[in-house]
């Protein structure tokens, strides 16, 4: 292999173009980082300089928070292009992510879409198998494999062999490249324990993905006299995997488990929220038994006798039934979306590529779990600074009057949101069907492979 010139035309290509890729990504996450920090800081600052103004209208002036990406995102990105870059923060209502960049573009721009993940899951089983498609024909085609035969070679012995020579040839020509993202890497981010552990499971991960492309390429090999043949078969595998299994998957899962549109889900909401959930009673009567229920514990007969402000009690009373509801639809919305995510596994019958995306994109931090973790923290921040104002506005109003004030002193004691991204085992663990699937590819070739050797003649 190393006197083949195929091996050196490959290696300075995939050089090039997973270099080039990965620049591009770093640029690309780079501004994504720096403007969310630049706006997160504005927004911050306009909320912390608000003025002289009721609680409960400062609490409508809002916060914007922004999800800090892992370094990996600049190996795949993920879902970040549709999963919204903000969420807007505000009373009485649980906010979707928002601003999304594929909104952004046009028809042009998604053409142009890629990324370094791409390459590694797209292409580069392309390299594998422009290596091995020949790896036995080529040897019966020149009449070498009879002669190994003669000599009393091992089959069995002779495969794997191939088999190791290929791996190490393809590590081979991925290890500058390899280097130079690992040095880029190092040299623009701040990478910690966590990022260093999921890059080396995601390094482990895609070289079980390349083992299962190089097992079934030598297994083709065998099978076929011509090395033609045996090329135009996993070229088409290629292609039912990537290209074609994805797409199979999704609308699949689409018709099983269906989405509701927004206006379905946001109407849905107000619903639930007028009429109540199962026996709790509808608004109106929730509202008459609180009522009720205040009186009693500050012991006066009047709304207007209350100590402590009555708008603010029952806007706190009323949000968290709010908060209830929206959570419990949220909760059905994002099970549907992991329903969905797991029904799609039924095409990776077709390849593995569909389980390897989703690891690359898991282990990046960049899928819908990592997203929903984003987006339940935020959701305690927003109960955290909602419940101060609410705090504020009772406290400093008299029954049913609105006089309570606040002062940017105020709005300043608000702390920051400080969002923790989860560790690697929360990524394993949302991981796992992909890793199976992986690795029930990875058995399926070698066994292949194994029980090919019997077959091989020369």
């Amino acid at each position: 292999m190393l006197r083949d010139g195929r091996l050196l035309v490959l290696a300075f290509s995939v050089f090039a173009v997973l270099s080039g890729f990965f620049l591009a990504s770093v640029a690309e996450h780079q501004q994504i980082q720096q403007e969310k920090q630049s706006v997160g800081a504005t927004a911050k600052e306009q909320w912390d300089t608000q003025g002289v103004k009721n609680p409960h209208a400062a609490a409508h002036f809002g916060i914007y928070v922004f999800k800090p990406d892992s370094p990996l995102a600049s190996i795949d990105p993920g879902l970040r292009q549709y999963t919204g870059q903000t969420l807007w923060l505000e009373p009485h209502k649980r906010n979707g992510a928002r601003f999304s960049p594929a909104a952004d573009q046009g028809l042009a721009g998604r053409f142009g879409q890629a990324s370094a993940g791409f390459v590694l899951y797209a292409l580069l089983p392309l390299l594998v198998i422009a290596l091995a498609f020949n790896a036995i024909t080529q040897e019966r085609e020149q009449g070498t494999l009879r002669m190994l035969h003669s000599l009393g070679v091992s089959a069995t012995k002779l495969l794997l062999g191939k088999f190791v020579g290929l791996l190490l040839a393809f590590a081979l020509v991925l290890m500058p490249a390899m280097l130079i993202a690992l040095i880029i890497l190092y040299r623009n981010f701040d990478l910690g324990a966590d990022d260093i552990f999921r890059l080396l499971a995601l390094s482990g991960t895609f070289f079980i993905y390349y083992a299962v492309f190089a097992a079934l390429a030598m297994s083709t090999s065998i099978h076929f006299k011509s090395s033609r043949l045996a090329l135009f078969t996993l070229l088409a595998f290629w292609s039912g995997s990537v290209l074609i299994a994805p797409r199979l998957g999704a609308v699949a899962a689409e018709m099983m488990v269906p989405i509701p549109s927004a206006t379905a889900f946001w109407a849905e909401i107000k619903k639930d929220i007028q009429q109540g959930l199962d026996s709790d009673g509808d608004h109106e009567a929730r509202e008459a038994l609180f009522n009720a229920q205040v009186l009693k514990q500050y012991g006066v007969a009047r709304i207007e006798d209350l100590p402590v402000g009555y708008s603010a009690l029952k806007r706190n009373f009323n949000d968290g039934y709010s908060e209830r509801v929206h959570a419990l639809h949220f909760d059905r919305l994002s099970d549907a979306f992991e329903r969905q995510g797991r029904l799609i596994h039924i095409a990776s019958l077709l390849g593995p590529s569909i389980a390897m995306r989703s690891i690359s994109m898991t282990l990046s931090g960049m899928d819908l779990a990592h997203q929903r973790h984003f987006e339940n923290a935020a959701e305690n921040y927003r109960h955290y600074f909602i419940g101060l104002t609410d705090d504020w506005d009772r406290e400093r109003s008299h029954g049913t009057e609105r006089g309570a004030q606040g002062h940017d002193s105020d709005w300043a004691s608000v702390k920051a949101f400080r969002y923790e991204s989860p560790l690697l085992g929360f990524a394993l663990h949302h991981a796992r069907v992909d890793l199976l699937v992986l690795l029930a590819w990875l058995a399926v070739a070698l066994i292949g492979l194994l029980f090919s050797a019997k077959r091989l003649k020369p």
